[in-house]
Formats: structure tokens, sequence, C-alpha cells
């Protein structure tokens, strides 16, 4: 094994990854399945359906996916080999492993992860023709709670995974590899399934892309002054703008490189992963309701968690390359139009007070109604009715600020491909997106059709309100944390003024408190996360509706939103 000079800092190396950077169980008492497998609430999917959800490919690609499954986990004491995709690894990074499924999970990984061709030679991904680790949506956006034993699926849920760590690990391994540290390189190619010159070829490759991300980090002040993630927190727009946008992608020897460090940006907006039933209905999706169209919003997510693109002039052109996989974002994007939310498992969580849920509905139209409905009416399958968000003005709701300001503030620089020197964030997703969208559809009537159906009549808009928006409440039990950026620990405490709400708090435990709606954050579980609401982004504060009533009226208003 030859043994690459590649002495990087971990935070060099790890700009090679920045985009990492979306019915009530009737199960009767003595029907409860066995504590070591999940319940499977109603929520208008097959298990056909979920089971391809959870491992379909969006065309994302972090690392050549042979690499993946041979690599062992950094820092471990001498003489374990422990590899990073062993379940009890991926579940204490928030992942929810599955069992081996020869159809859509042959490597027995942890949902979301799975394997995907690439074959555009363009930056980090000219380094290995073949197959990739993708993280597909199902990855961010699959709950799971705990309650004495028993897991409770949540499909389209907010997941714990946490992708800093996940990144941690992957940046530490490969590290290893490169220098040989302590024998990993000559035990990975002993393990790594594939022709031996190759994978040579590949980490030589990817020393000197490493080299170059070294070289952009020390420029821009690597990742100094980000704002951590954790579990189930993702900066999702500005390190999918930093991934897309700034670089380095060609070694930065090329003169037609997009690479521009004026497009790099700091990362301190996270939020958390969203729920997904009705999305696809909403008038406006995202946190600060900025985004119109499903298809659009979709592709620039895929580009964002790494979808090979070639980061040349042809992307403000609609010739543009790029390996998202449509075909696949379209099914998901119209299986979700079936998705419903989750009803509290009475079987499971405990029957609902229905004298107290009663009293909390007056509660909740005095306290909630005038900015959030209760739960929309159900449409029928595929149908285009949409749902009108309320937006509420940044300095009303008074909740961190971060998300919204960043996105609408960020300026990038496109002069080294021929666009414009500055131009808003939002502007050039909106034309990359618009340009991807338009080419796909434009091959085929089939396409068009199903471009169509997601759509329902949505036309490619992008903007950057300074307001949140007021989704319906429905499944608001299974989304905890609260608020955007998951700052309030439980439904408890978001009914609490903000100075009483817990101002530190670990996340990443998966024991679910059904008083209080929400985790047991004060305990720290293995991989958990210290969530520290003073830092920038992190705020707790705002919010203020119902934080002044009665503690009787407090835990009604709860057991009502539990029905919902």
């Amino acid at each position: 094994m030859m043994k690459f000079d590649v002495r990087v800092p971990l935070i060099a190396v790890a700009a090679l990854f920045a985009g990492f950077i979306v019915a009530l169980a009737q199960d009767k008492p003595q029907d409860k399945p066995a504590p070591s497998s999940p319940v499977h609430l109603q929520q208008g999917w097959s298990d056909e359906t979920a089971d391809r959800w959870h491992f379909i490919s969006q065309g994302t690609a972090l690392i050549p996916y042979e690499w993946f499954v041979a690599l062992e986990q950094p820092g471990q004491p001498s003489g374990q080999t422990a590899l990073i995709k062993a379940p009890d690894n991926l579940q204490r990074l928030g992942f929810l492993p599955e069992s081996v499924n020869p159809t859509n999970n042959p490597d027995g990984l942890a949902i979301g992860l799975y394997s995907t061709p690439v074959d555009i030679p363009d930056g980090r991904h000219a380094c290995w023709r073949g197959n990739w680790l993708g993280l597909g949506c199902a990855g961010c956006h699959t709950g799971q709670v705990s309650y004495r034993g028993q897991q409770i699926r949540i499909e389209g849920g907010p997941s714990h995974i946490d992708i800093d760590s996940f990144v941690g690990q992957l940046v530490g391994s490969i590290t290893a590899v490169l220098q040989n540290q302590d024998g990993a390189g000559q035990r990975f190619m002993a393990r790594v399934k594939a022709p031996p010159a190759d994978v040579q070829s590949g980490l030589q490759c990817f020393g000197g892309v490493l080299q170059a991300a070294a070289k952009f980090n020390q420029i821009v002040g690597g990742n100094s002054g980000d704002t951590a993630g954790g579990a189930g927190r993702l900066d999702a727009h500005g390190a999918g703008l930093n991934q897309l946008l700034a670089g380095p992608f060609r070694l930065m020897t090329d003169p037609s490189d997009i690479g521009e460090t004026r497009n790099y940006a700091h990362l301190t907006a996270p939020v958390r992963y969203p729920a997904l039933w009705d999305t696809p209905r909403f008038s406006w999706v995202l946190y600060n309701a900025s985004i119109r169209q499903p298809l659009t919003r979709n592709i620039v997510e895929a580009l964002g968690v790494l979808a090979p693109i070639k980061h040349d002039a042809t992307m403000i052109t609609p010739d543009v390359m790029h390996g998202v996989q449509m075909e696949n974002v379209v099914w998901g994007q119209r299986k979700l139009m079936d998705l419903r939310s989750p009803r509290w498992p009475e079987a499971i969580l405990g029957a609902f007070d229905q004298k107290r849920a009663l009293r909390g509905q007056l509660v909740y139209v005095s306290a909630c109604a005038n900015c959030h409905e209760a739960a929309p009416a159900e449409a029928a399958s595929g149908a285009c009715s949409e749902i009108q968000v309320p937006l509420v003005d940044l300095r009303r709701i008074g909740t961190d600020p971060e998300q919204a300001t960043t996105f609408n503030r960020r300026r990038i620089a496109l002069s080294k491909i021929g666009g414009p020197d500055v131009m808003s964030n939002y502007k050039a997703a909106e034309v990359l997106t618009g340009n991807i969208a338009a080419q796909w559809i434009g091959r085929s009537k089939d396409n068009a059709a199903s471009a169509a159906e997601i759509n329902c009549g949505r036309p490619n808009q992008y903007r950057a309100p300074l307001a949140y928006r007021a989704r319906p409440l429905n499944g608001i039990w299974a989304m905890a944390p609260y608020l955007h950026n998951g700052s309030v620990p439980s439904l408890n405490d978001l009914l609490l003024p903000p100075g009483q709400r817990p101002k530190t708090f670990y996340v990443g435990n998966w024991e679910f408190n059904p008083d209080i709606v929400g985790y047991d954050m004060k305990a720290q579980a293995p991989g958990a996360f210290l969530f520290d609401t003073t830092v920038r982004g992190n705020s707790n504060a705002g919010h203020v509706y119902g934080t002044d009533m009665t503690e009787d009226d407090r835990k009604a208003l709860i057991e009502y939103l539990k029905t919902l």
C-alpha cells in the first residue's frame, strides 16, 4: 500500500464533504410487535412504497461506495477494526439500520444510504467511475421514537442523523487510509472489493482533491465560526450553496472552474429536518416559505447533497450536465403526495384524556388558531389542492432569525462562468434548477406529464421573505424538538415563557415522553449532542403565543394536540 503525502488538517479534508451536508396505529395491545421491530403507523403508504423510499437514489454521491463499505471507524483502540457501516455505529450516529434486502439494501445499511452509479468526470467525481455512496431523502426524513422498549416508525418524520459526526468519521477514516496510519491502508486494500490499481489511482486523485480543499480552506478561514448542527439538524441551505457554488472543484487549476471564494459562507443557521407530510400541497416550502415549485426544490436539494454536476459555464445554460436522477426524484415527490401525518398510537403511548382534550380544543382556538390550522382537509391520492401556509414576520414571531436572514442576504458571483458578478443566491438557484427541470421535461411527453402531476401548476419561483411559516399542526406530536432550529425539547417547554425553557439539553436520545410530548433530553445517551441555546443560530426565544396560560390549560392544549 503506497503512502500518500496528504498531511492536511481534518478541517481541510472536511471541505471535500461540505455539501452533506426532506391513520392511527390499529394494533391492539395483544397484537403489538416485539420490541425489536418498529411499529409502522398507517400513513397512506404500502410496505413496498416505504421500502423503496428508504433506499431510492436521488443521485447524490458522497464517496466511492466500495470504499465506504470497507472503511474502518477512526480513532479505535489498537487492534480494533470495526467498520463505519456497522449497524451499532450507524445507530449511534442517528441512522436507522435495516436488515439485508437483496433488492434495495444488499449490504444491510441504514435508511437513506445506498449505492448509485456516477459517470460525470468533474472534480471529486472524476476520481472514481462506478458506484458511489448516496444519501437519500429518507435519511433525514424518516423518524422513529422509542417508548419503554417499543420503537415507532414515523415515515416522513424528522430523523436523528448527525451528519457532522458522520462526515467526521468518513474524513478520519479516509485520512488514515491515505496516510496508512497504523496499517489502515493495508487493511483497506485487503478489504475493498475493487481492482487494486483502480483503488490506488482513485486514492491518489482524492489526495489531490484534499490538497486543493486544504488550500481553499486556508483562504476562506476553514469552518471557524460555524454553528454545529448535531443530531437531527443541518444548515442545508448554507452547506448546499458552499458545495454547489464555492469550490474547489477542479483542483483549483482549471480557469473555467466556478470555484469562487467569494461564494463561501460560514454555516450559522442549522435547522431541524422538517416533517414531509402535506408539504407537496404547501403553497411555498422551506421554513422561510422560499420555494414555490416541488420539482425545482427537490433538484436544488439533491445538488446540495453532492449530486454530481459539471462546474463550468454550462451551469447557467440549458446544457447543464448533472447526475440528479430525475425519475426517482419525481417518483419520491409523487409518493409524498399520498403520505399522511401519523396519528398518536394510543395502544403504545396511552389513550387520550377525552375530557381534557375537549377543553384543550377551546384553548387552541384562542391561543393557536390565528396562525396554525389544526389539520387540513385530507386530499384524494395525488390531488393538487393547495394549502396556504401563513407567514409570520421575524419581528413578530421573535424566533432565531438566522435561517431567514442568511437566505435573504447571501450574494454570489458567477462571473467566472459568464454570469453576473453579484446575484442573490436564491435567484441563481432558480435559474440553475429551472434549466435542469426544463432540460428533463423537454426530453419526452411522459416527462412533461410527470412534472405537471407533481408541480400542480406551480411555477419555478424562489424568494426570500424575512418571515417563517406557520404550518398545520397535524402530526405535531412526532416533530420534536420544536421551532425551526430545534431549540425547544418538547411541546410543554414550547408553551412556557422563553426564559423558562431549557438553555442546554442533549439531542439524540430516542426515548419519548408522552406527558410533555418530546424526547428525554436531560440524560446524555450514546452519541448525544449538547444543544446550547446561547450559540448563534440556536436561540430558543420567541413564539410566545400561549405562554401565559395556566398549567391546566397548557396540559389540556397538549392533550388536544396529540389528537391531531
